[in-house]
């Protein structure tokens, strides 16, 4: 039995591989939305790991699939220390926060975040000021435990984008905008044993950011839609069954994520027209190929332009010490080339993550730039129950 479960792990492992190798060549990305940043979670672990996000219970209070599981009686806050600056758009940055906090009682769990952007532009001539941009994106997430293997969630955001407006060839754009929008997903996972190892595979579907776009107050600019998006998640947990402390002495995981982008600006039978798909309608409509305008001429986007690829790996030691190496690709149309590093001390009741990125360089994006997180998470259980700590049974002796 243990013999026959060994053989299937080594098949996931394999399988995942290859699956990453397979559509490494379809890595894509594209400006389709005010706020195209939102492509990628800007959160340090799931960063670190190359975006591979609904499969990945990433232990803060940030969750892009609903459906993960949380720790039952334990509220959990997470925030960067400062602001972070995000490269994904535009190419000179944007300054992010993105606090958190999550809870979860019996079968049911619940998580709020809040992302707020801002960054500004050079003016379009020499009579106007600064073009300024800024973002707040808040998510209210709630999930269901079915049983201990399956959950399934639901989530809602609410966009509030504000812009200067600007003229260009005569049409008047930019503004004040809002948009709703709803995130679903499931997870399912489970647990098995060999000799001197436990595993524990998780696989997660999320549909993000589905919605019917923006509604701008003062400006006709309705062909704009949030950064809409299908995630699929694979993950394998590896721990030691040799305990320190009451705890697997080593570890580690391999996750890898792929992303279907379903926002984009696609030309119609007449070259002159541009339609967008809303979020609801590209559930259905977008799974083909279509023209858009690259900035020199026409191309045809494939369907695998449209699906972004990411693995990533994580090595752990006694539960506490962390570090991690991951890395998500494209062709500059939905989200930017990048590949993360980063560590982590995690004593439970507070835990301090790093993560380093390294954005690649590309004729759309420019030169390479680099961008570094730190972001600490609070726990605080308030079920009246004790967790077992390190530090506890190192101070506690």
């Amino acid at each position: 039995m243990i013999h026959h479960r060994s053989n299937n792990t080594i098949r996931f492992v394999l399988g995942m591989i290859f699956l990453t190798m397979l559509t490494s060549e379809g890595f894509s990305q594209g400006f389709t939305s005010p706020i195209q940043w939102h492509h990628s979670i800007h959160e340090a672990r799931v960063s670190a790991l190359g975006q591979s996000t609904a499969a990945l219970n990433n232990g803060t209070s940030y969750h892009a699939n609903p459906a993960i599981p949380l720790e039952n009686g334990v509220l959990s806050l997470s925030s960067f220390l400062f602001s972070v600056t995000a490269f994904d758009s535009p190419t000179d940055g944007a300054n992010l926060y993105s606090p958190a906090v999550s809870f979860a009682h019996g079968n049911f769990s619940y998580s709020a975040m809040i992302d707020y952007t801002s960054y500004s532009i050079p003016p379009i001539d020499s009579e106007s000021g600064n073009l300024d941009f800024s973002n707040r994106l808040f998510r209210f997430q709630t999930g269901y435990q079915l049983n201990e293997n399956f959950s399934i969630g639901i989530g809602f955001l609410y966009s509030s984008y504000q812009s200067t407006e600007f003229s260009f060839n005569n049409e008047t754009h930019g503004g004040d905008a809002s948009a709703w929008g709803i995130t679903a997903g499931a997870h399912y996972q489970n647990q098995f044993e060999s000799d001197n190892f436990v595993f524990r595979s998780q696989t997660g579907l999320s549909l993000n950011d589905i919605s019917e776009g923006f509604s701008f107050e003062s400006t006709d600019m309705n062909e704009t839609n949030l950064p809409g998006q299908i995630r699929l998640g694979l993950g394998l947990d590896i721990s030691s069954k040799n305990l320190r402390h009451n705890r697997p002495l080593f570890g580690g995981g391999i996750y890898t994520g792929f992303s279907k982008y379903l926002a984009r600006w696609e030309f119609n039978d007449n070259p002159s027209q541009v339609s967008t798909p809303s979020g609801f309608e590209a559930l259905f409509t977008t799974w083909n190929s279509f023209e858009r305008f690259t900035g020199s001429e026409i191309a045809e986007i494939s369907l695998g332009e449209q699906i972004s690829t990411s693995i990533g790996f994580e090595l752990h030691y006694l539960e506490t010490i962390y570090l991690r190496y991951g890395i998500v690709g494209g062709s500059d149309y939905w989200i930017r080339p990048q590949n993360g590093l980063g560590a982590e001390i995690d004593l439970y009741y507070i835990s301090l993550a790093v993560t380093h990125l390294n954005y690649h360089s590309s004729d759309h994006w420019g030169p390479r730039d680099n961008s570094a997180y730190v972001q600490a998470t609070f726990r605080l259980p308030i079920d009246g129950q004790s967790r077992d700590t390190l530090l506890g049974r190192l101070f506690n002796r």
